[in-house]
């Protein structure tokens, strides 16, 4: 397939068999719910109504705004700019998540209700996990509306794309502007090509996001008020779309994250666009200046260093460098891991329980749930009291692995070359705001072992500041 948009493959038509398939949903929904009111079962009427419709309901929304966001991305590719740019995807991903808690609400406290009226008085307690649903639907309401909120105190921040579209072998750039606040310090983008697939099929089927390439850099406010970036992107990468190297399909993200004042007031800042990138040479017309290219790179290498020394604690004695990854430091990601682990080797538990005096159809679930649960809750207090220390010396290595401050073991080696040296990524997240964090670990490959040196590092940049002080300690 050539790496060019071709319009004749991308031809996008309207979802009227899904919707007319939904539909169906409804008008049962609301056939089956008259048939409950007739018979007196009103709140059964009002719980299979809104379960059907409902669910139905939401499919046909994101089917519609699915199929209204494939026309833009086609008609942009094929070369027509949006007099009005490119909307940020954060508002439309707040609006599903409203969606979706209205609809868990609205379906979860009727049939909790009902479910809990007929089974606790007969001591089945557990029916009280039905209480998950409506639990669930309430948080996403109250973050969703607590999204929305921050959004529209933020405003719109529609993207110009310059040039247009963007191109792998020419450059990928452009501008927005604030409606209001403004930046304390210049927000740093990342531009992100990323592989979209599926595996498994029916209620298996996942949905992955893998980033095949990023970069970042500082946006630069010009004169105009113009809010302005741009990235030199590789030639060899996929464009927007499907590609004969990758299953699925190929989407080019650009997410910008800062702080701004309003008054006194100080907001976070964080956007995302989806944009739309063919093969080409084109370069936008705009371009910072040297001096400011050469202070952004002498800012992001000091950030580096910095983020490094402040993550990993480093100490110098005589020839030899001291590393300390300190266990603890990443609590807010190790705590949701525990918690989420918790709650599922509960229920997991709970529902075991239950099996044994009830009915084996509850022991489904509960070989889902308690492995899930304790892999989720044993990664999280690995995560949580992992500690390392490791020294570096001219030719030698040495380190010392503990758990919650006990030691586990030590090891030493010979390390004679700096390409020894590698960084590996070992986590990755990506919150709602789009915003990606990834953690890497600083590791030495010696006759075909990996000893790792220094852990949990977040950012690609602080990891490889790291690993150059290494380097350097070892051939001094």
């Amino acid at each position: 397939m050539s790496k060019q948009f071709n319009a004749d493959n991308k031809k996008t038509n309207f979802p009227w068999f899904a919707l007319a398939f939904l539909g169906v949903f409804i008008i049962a929904g609301i056939g089956g719910g008259i048939a409950f009111f007739l018979d007196g079962q009103i709140g059964a009427g009002l719980t299979f109504s809104m379960m059907f419709c409902g669910i139905a309901g939401l499919m046909m929304s994101l089917l519609v705004y699915g199929h209204r966001k494939a026309l833009a991305e086609q008609s942009m590719l094929l070369g027509e700019k949006p007099a009005d740019g490119i909307a940020s995807n954060n508002k439309s991903g707040y609006q599903a998540m409203l969606g979706m808690g209205a609809v868990f609400f609205a379906i979860g406290v009727p049939i909790s209700f009902v479910a809990i009226s007929d089974e606790l008085p007969k001591d089945n307690y557990a029916v009280l996990l039905v209480l998950v649903f409506p639990l669930i639907g309430a948080l996403l309401l109250w973050q969703g509306r607590t999204k929305v909120k921050h959004w529209q105190k933020i405003g719109k921040t529609p993207f110009y794309p310059e040039p247009f579209p963007g191109c792998v072998g020419g450059q990928v750039g452009g501008y927005f502007t604030l409606q209001h606040g403004r930046f304390e310090q210049m927000p740093q983008a990342e531009l992100s090509c990323v592989h979209v697939y599926q595996s498994g099929s029916g209620k298996n089927r996942t949905t992955h996001r893998k980033h095949i390439w990023s970069s970042q850099c500082n946006v630069s406010r010009t004169v105009d008020g113009k809010h302005r970036l741009v990235f030199d992107v590789p030639a060899e990468l996929p464009v927007t779309g499907e590609d004969s190297r990758y299953r699925g399909r190929i989407e080019w993200q650009l997410s910008c994250n800062g702080e701004l004042q309003q008054a006194s007031e100080r907001l976070k800042f964080n956007r995302q666009w989806t944009l739309p990138v063919i093969a080409g040479n084109a370069r936008s017309a705009w371009q910072p200046s040297a001096a400011e290219v050469e202070l952004q790179q002498q800012q992001r290498q000091v950030a580096a260093f910095d983020a490094a020394a402040s993550q990993i604690k480093q100490q110098v004695q005589g020839d030899t460098l001291y590393l300390t990854s300190k266990p603890g430091r990443h609590t807010g990601t190790a705590s949701t891991l525990i918690i989420v682990g918790a709650i599922f080797s509960g229920a997991g538990v709970f529902l075991s329980y239950k099996a044994l005096e009830e009915t084996a159809m509850l022991w489904l679930m509960a070989l889902i749930f308690t492995p899930v649960g304790l892999l989720t809750l044993l990664f999280g207090l690995f995560w949580l009291g992992r500690g390392l220390k490791a020294s570096v010396s001219p030719g030698q290595i040495w380190l010392q692995r503990s758990m919650f401050g006990i030691q586990l073991y030590q090891r030493r080696a010979q390390l004679t070359t700096e390409q020894q040296l590698s960084i590996k990524q070992t986590l990755s997240s990506t919150s709602g705001e789009g915003k990606r964090t990834e953690y890497f670990r600083l590791q030495a490959d010696i006759d075909g072992k990996t000893l790792v040196l220094a852990e949990g590092i977040t950012g690609r940049d602080a990891a490889e500041a790291l690993k150059l002080q290494v380097a350097e300690a070892l051939i001094r």
